[in-house]
């Protein structure tokens, strides 16, 4: 870059190998468990599924915030790929990819919770619809479900609720959302 201004274009690989133990002299790979390569949202095509979740899960924190793994054998950053983890860590979240086979033989990949048992994320726009009308101007949620089409709400509790002033009114029903308030998610503690 003769720009000074780090304007070069690169690709990097990130990945998480599992290793056997915790020394950090060994590099005892675990063969038992699946190298993750990180993928990157911000970089992902318009409309890829990968863009889609990223805009989805946004709605919880940050893109900086949200890691997707995929365990497919990685040696291009422009190659198509799973999506098999993902990893919401200042929320305290995670989702693991399932192939679901339907009573009616059809097969639908899932997005199931780690941390809320038989939750998958759910792609319906009617369970949208519907739990926008109860909400009303809430929008930073997303919809889960069980196998009894049970919906439920997840809202992330580490982004401090703020009003919008708009011309000097204190009475605005607009609502920001601070993400990067430090001392709003260090008092949060476990449950975010």
């Amino acid at each position: 870059d003769n720009s000074g201004f780090c304007n070069t274009i690169a690709d990097g690989l990130v990945q998480r190998i599992a290793m056997v133990d915790s020394e950090e002299e060994s590099e005892n790979v675990d063969k038992n468990r699946p190298t993750l390569t990180l993928l990157n949202i911000a970089t992902a095509p318009a409309g890829s599924l990968l863009k889609q979740i990223g805009m989805l899960l946004s709605r919880l924190d940050n893109l900086s915030q949200v890691l997707v793994w995929s365990e497919s054998e990685v040696v291009d950053a422009q190659q198509p790929c799973s999506i098999d983890i993902i990893e919401l860590p200042r929320v305290n979240l995670s989702f693991r990819a399932k192939r679901v086979e339907k009573i009616d033989g059809s097969v639908e990949h899932r997005l199931y919770s780690n941390d809320n048992d038989g939750l998958y994320i759910s792609t319906s726009t009617n369970a949208r619809d519907l739990v926008e009308k109860l909400l009303g101007s809430i929008d930073h949620f997303i919809v889960l479900q069980n196998e009894d089409n049970d919906l439920f709400v997840l809202i992330p509790g580490c982004a401090l609720p703020r009003r919008l002033h708009v011309d000097g009114s204190h009475l605005s029903v607009q609502v920001l959302l601070d993400r990067r308030n430090q001392e709003w998610i260090n008092n949060m503690g476990e449950i975010r």
